[in-house]
């Protein structure tokens, strides 16, 4: 858990991720849980606070200390058009802007939900104001809390349930890319050797990190009862790679995995029989767009930082998992960090250590 505040939603334009989080309308959330999808928001008013709120004696600036709520430009009011000035109360304008922010900030193309946790209300309560306003939130969509007691186990939505894990909020259907395709049917990690069994220096730090983390069981708890696609682009590379660099096991393991040949159980560690289905090329415009230049300039421009290392086929690979709304598996693990830095939100990438096909290279490895 943590403190963390966000945008409330993406520019739509090239813009760095600190000038972003200088922007006002930012919301603050307390408490982060669910690996992001859960967002909880600690609510410090009382109930006699909530009863001035419907008297309109509360000022804009509640007592929470969330000033960056309180102004009354259009920016802060709800998209629908209000006739009840009820639905105007600054509680009510707040909930709509984390709202907008959650549907902005997907965790696996899942909206994270909302809580405002009042610590100073206790269950139980009579008061008909307080418990309309506290309904009002529920119709919203907010999932309101009471008391100060139970809010570390809070479980707000039984969906979340299967996510004590971050690889079981992944989408039903993963999109891998070439990197993830690689280490599945790599040598490495199906017949794990020593660093001094292995020619050439990166293969050495991947047979090290062999022998401390296995990567196939990460692997594999993460394609687990799932649907596995790569688009065409990125089989494409795929195969090149496999015909040049590959050896024999690594070129029949590629063949079984996407169905050109029966399966063979003593070419794989694991029981687990894998498929993975070829898709067309469809990248999502918000990732064509990572190409363009950025319409903001400054002395710390992170598009032009993630620029120099997001290539078109980037795009096309990254770009297609958001298009089919699936998560995007990969072992480039500095994808993440850097689409974050460029204020690129709402991703859905699961990344893993890599490796490289080595069959070719292990000399010593018994065949």
């Amino acid at each position: 858990m943590e403190l963390k505040s966000v945008p409330p939603k993406e520019p739509g334009t090239w813009i760095s991720r600190a000038a972003l989080m200088r922007r006002r309308q930012t919301v603050k959330v307390d408490l982060i849980s669910e690996h992001g999808l859960v967002w909880i928001k600690v609510i410090a008013r009382n109930a006699k606070g909530l009863r001035f709120d419907m008297a309109g004696l509360e000022l804009l600036d509640d007592d929470d200390g969330d000033s960056d709520f309180s102004s009354s430009s259009s920016d802060h009011e709800d998209d629908l058009q209000k006739t009840d000035p009820f639905d105007d109360l600054p509680i009510f304008r707040k909930a709509n802007q984390y709202l907008r922010s959650a549907s902005a900030h997907q965790v696996h193309f899942q909206t994270p939900t909302v809580v405002f946790a009042f610590m100073r209300v206790q269950t139980g309560g009579t008061d008909e104001y307080v418990d309309r306003i506290l309904q009002r939130l529920r119709d919203l969509g907010i999932q309101v809390h009471l008391g100060s007691t139970g809010l570390d186990a809070y479980n707000c939505n039984s969906t979340h349930a299967n996510t004590t894990c971050p690889h079981g909020i992944t989408t039903p259907s993963l999109n891998l890319d070439v990197s993830t395709a690689l280490a599945l049917i790599s040598e490495m990690t199906h017949r794990p050797c020593l660093p001094d069994q292995v020619l050439g220096e990166a293969l050495q730090i991947q047979a090290r990190r062999e022998q401390v983390e296995p990567a196939l069981p990460i692997l594999l708890s993460i394609v687990r009862d799932k649907q596995l696609f790569m688009v065409q682009s990125a089989y494409d590379r795929l195969v090149q790679i496999v015909d040049v660099v590959g050896g024999a096991n690594e070129r029949a393991r590629f063949r079984q995995l996407f169905g050109k040949e029966a399966h063979d159980p003593s070419l794989w560690t694991s029981q687990q029989e894998m498929h993975i289905e070829v898709l067309p090329d469809k990248p999502s415009e918000r990732f064509r767009g990572l190409l363009e230049p950025p319409v903001q300039k400054s002395a710390l421009n992170n598009g032009r930082k993630i620029r120099s290392r997001f290539s078109e086929f980037h795009a096309v690979i990254f770009g297609s998992g958001d298009s089919y709304r699936m998560t995007t598996v990969t072992a480039i693990q500095w994808m993440q960090q850097a689409l974050l830095d460029a204020s690129m939100t709402g991703t859905a990438i699961v990344s893993h250590e890599p490796r490289s096909l080595s069959e070719q290279k292990m000399y010593t490895q018994e065949k």
